[in-house]
């Protein structure tokens, strides 16, 4: 009897699973990836490439604004930054080039360029419609399409989004990766990520800051670095990792051509998650940042360079320099094998700890993100308790199987873009229409 109801209870645990699986293949399939670059372009063709030309105000000096209670703009670009910069970002690269081949890279820069046009018109509407009681695209759902339910349904997919592929996925990843490299029980960082997460989440706004702005730029230039002696110790193969890259995306190695759709699927959708583009989580944390909406929007735009074309291009050239993408590893293995290539066994020293530290930068950014959800849920209470929980939850993820998270946060991002694309396309060529 007690193995029959175990059984059943297996069973019923599997089936929703697989129910979640089907509902998350449904949400993610090819309608939002065309939703997604449909409306980055729609974006960069409306008001006639505004978006590019608002890049000369890098020149000049921001407008004096009164002092907000967010993070400067900087600080906002590196919390950003942090949220998007995650562990997936190394990882998932591998995992395009081992879908798709050399070819998924052109894409991925495609869907980057869509991209940087969607998180400008993003930034810069969670700007201009900010409030007292909300920020970023909690602001425009409700002050521009003047639908409360809408923005509150963004907020709770937020959240949802926070704990899932902001934190208990991130800390899991450092788990992992810290146990294979140095034998550090899953517990034992779990608990360290807790502790650190926690001291710089109650420090509120302006730790947070400070913790980005430090972190994120060094620790960013640490991996460039790592990964440009990579290429550079292999630059003989750099022209033809390039070569890979335009031919395999068109296809022009195979009999007849054609357009490999495996490069193009695996390119957008890692060019998709890396940057966030369109799930609006860049405009809550750029929401009430103090300055004008113009230079959130192209601070957002340098983001996806810096995210996309930049970090996740090096990271690619790395494994195609070296030759290892057809070594039969995956994922984070597969660039630890690239690294192997030129730094021998001191790869194994630099890059775990790197990608432990990335998900850490992940942790905070996202904690950052979920509380600014959850405060226009709850009118600014509860914020406090809300961090604690979020911590608590990255010591969980380390020491859980998380397939079902996995699952669940995916569904949670596709239900924030599924909100966050329709206002774009409604708000955005109005505003473009009223700055001429």
């Amino acid at each position: 009897m007690v193995k029959n109801a175990e059984n059943c209870k297996k069973k019923g645990e599997f089936a929703m699973l697989d129910l979640l699986n089907a509902l998350n293949q449904l949400l993610w399939g090819n309608g939002l990836l065309i939703l997604l670059l449909g409306t980055g372009v729609f974006c960069l063709c409306c008001g006639k490439c505004r978006a590019l030309r608002s890049f000369r105000l890098l020149l000049h000096k921001p407008e004096k604004r009164a002092k907000t209670h967010g993070l400067s703009a900087f600080a906002a670009s590196t919390a950003s930054l942090a949220a998007a910069m995650g562990t997936g970002n190394i990882a998932g690269v591998a995992t395009a080039l081992t879908i798709g081949g050399a070819g998924a890279i052109f894409w991925m820069w495609m869907a980057a360029l869509a991209g940087m046009a969607l998180i400008y018109a993003e930034n810069y509407l969670g700007c201009k419609y900010r409030t007292e009681e909300s920020c970023g695209a909690m602001a425009y759902l409700r002050e521009g399409l003047g639908s409360r339910r809408l923005a509150g349904a963004f907020a709770c997919c937020c959240v949802l989004a926070s704990f899932g592929m902001g934190n208990m996925t991130q800390s899991n990843t450092m788990a992992q990766t810290l146990h294979a490299a140095f034998g550090m029980p899953e517990l034992t960082t779990g608990l360290l990520a807790m502790f650190l997460t926690f001291a710089v989440l109650i420090g509120g706004t302006k730790r947070i800051g400070q913790f980005t702005q430090a972190a994120v730029p060094l620790l960013s230039a640490v991996y460039l670095l790592g990964a440009a002696f990579v290429i550079f110790q292999h630059r003989e193969h750099l022209g033809e990792a390039f070569s890979s890259i335009f031919r395999d995306a068109f296809g022009f190695a195979e009999i007849g051509g054609g357009i490999s759709g495996a490069a193009v699927s695996a390119g957008i959708r890692r060019g998709v998650f890396s940057n966030e583009a369109g799930l609006g989580s860049s405009s809550v944390l750029h929401g009430d940042a103090d300055a004008e909406p113009e230079r959130l929007g192209v601070y957002g735009m340098c983001e996806v360079i810096l995210d996309t074309l930049v970090c996740c291009t090096v990271t690619a050239l790395a494994i195609l320099c070296t030759g290892v993408q057809d070594c039969g590893a995956n994922g984070g293995v597969l660039v630890l094998e690239a690294f192997r290539c030129s730094m021998g066994a001191w790869a194994d020293l630099f890059l775990p700890p790197v990608i432990a530290l990335f998900a850490l930068c992940t942790l905070i950014g996202w904690g950052y993100c979920g509380s600014k959800a959850f405060s226009y849920l709850t009118g600014g209470r509860y914020v406090n308790a809300f961090r604690l929980f979020f911590c608590i939850a990255a010591c969980i993820g380390a020491v859980t199987q998380l397939e079902l998270v996995w699952t669940l946060a995916d569904i949670a991002n596709a239900g924030m873009a599924y909100c966050n694309l329709p206002a774009i396309l409604l708000l955005y060529p109005l505003e473009c229409r009223k700055k001429g």
